[in-house]
């Protein structure tokens, strides 16, 4: 008894699936029956033949855009040029991407589409990936009074976000994103008093604004190249660090130094954001390749964000979080300056933040099929009056 309920529901799955292929079926017959009759030259009779399958029938995408454009050329050639307008926007509503040719379609078609567009005026996007952050030293700061050795290496964060674009036409366009991210870095100083090494592992968690202008080119069919530039409003929204310190004992023995012995500094992760700069500023940059799936894109993006700005407060940047202290107790060192400094000897380079990103993403144009208020038609009429007319 368990099984009948689902049986049911495949039966009725499967007679509603082949009335659905019977419907398309049977429309096929209509629309190369109208074909037929079009191509004898009776184009009165051609919307009626195809009216009960375009109010009622399952036609499929192709079906749709054969009947209307066979209706568009029908009541084109009888001089119903309301008709025929109907007809293209409809045709456009199956299909917002079809544009014919004069290679393909007749000359008049041609000159009709031009004073259409379904170019979508917004097209939301959404994306994920992953970036990493490069370091470049304004400033070089240090707690010690002989040189070391510093070096910066690659971390992974990743990045969500979403976007719109404004589509001025349909090749430029200006768009605009909120991005959720996480950034960071490591610094490994190497050399401090003659043998102790420091590492700082720091994770920051980002808003990305950024606007740009972008040009995509038609690459082919399924395929579009896209370039942009612009500007970005960074907001550091938490920034925290781990930190260790390895004091290194080393002995001389024959000449040579040898470690023989290790004391490790090493504690939770700090909270630094008030150490940092909340606003920051970076140009942006970024390629990318989309590729049609239906009337959607899926898409991936290279982007490179140079920053503008010193990320580091030189006024906090010694100093312990100012929520966190006891008015009591400034003046002594041991309790205001902050634990990066007095236990693992480390303070803030002035330094800017650059980061290479790399997302996937999904593209929904919103299309809008619509009469153009200045149709270019030029070139087309241009064909037209030296007969150069589709036969």
């Amino acid at each position: 008894m368990n099984k009948t309920p689902l049986s049911f529901l495949v039966t009725i799955l499967l007679i509603t699936f082949s009335l659905q292929l019977y419907g398309q079926g049977d429309c096929e017959q209509t629309i190369s029956h109208a074909s037929d009759e079009f191509n004898a030259g009776h184009f009165y009779s051609i919307p009626g033949i195809l009216k009960e399958c375009l109010d009622h029938g399952n036609l499929s995408t192709d079906q749709e855009i054969r009947a209307y454009m066979m209706l568009c050329q029908a009541y084109l050639i009888i001089d119903d040029h309301i008709a025929a307008e109907d007809s293209y926007l409809k045709l456009l509503k199956a299909d917002p991407e079809f544009i014919p040719n004069e290679r393909d379609h007749p000359i008049d078609v041609v000159y009709l589409s031009k004073k259409f567009t379904a170019i979508p005026v917004f097209t939301p996007h959404f994306r994920l990936g992953t970036n990493t952050s490069f370091l470049h030293t304004i400033f070089s700061n240090s707690t010690q009074p002989y040189p070391t050795t510093t070096n910066y290496n690659f971390r992974l964060g990743f990045q969500a976000g979403a976007g719109i674009d404004w589509n001025v036409t349909d090749q430029l366009s200006v768009c605009g994103e909120a991005d959720f991210a996480l950034k960071g870095f490591k610094r490994v100083t190497t050399g401090i008093a003659g043998g102790d090494a420091q590492s700082i592992t720091s994770n920051q968690w980002w808003l990305d604004v950024p606007f740009y202008l972008k040009y995509t080119y038609h690459w082919k069919s399924q395929m579009r190249l896209f370039g942009y530039a612009g500007y970005s409003l960074g907001y550091l929204l938490s920034a925290r660090n781990d930190f260790l310190y390895t004091d290194n004992k080393i002995a001389v023995q024959s000449g040579q130094q040898t470690v023989v012995a290790q004391i490790v500094a090493e504690g939770p992760s700090q909270q630094v954001t008030y150490q940092s700069t909340s606003l920051n500023h970076s140009l942006v940059f970024g390629v990318g390749l989309k590729y049609k799936i239906g009337h959607d894109f899926i898409y991936a993006d290279l982007r490179y964000m140079a920053g503008l700005n010193n990320t580091t407060r030189a006024d906090q940047m010694y100093y312990a979080n100012p929520s966190t202290i006891d008015p009591k107790q400034i003046g002594n060192p041991d309790y205001y300056l902050s634990s990066n400094v007095t236990k693992y000897r480390y303070v803030n380079d002035y330094m800017r933040i650059d980061n290479l990103s790399l997302s996937f993403g999904y593209v929904h144009p919103i299309y809008n099929p619509r009469r153009v208020k200045k149709a270019n038609t030029k070139g087309v009429a241009k064909q037209i009056q030296k007969g150069g007319k589709k036969k």
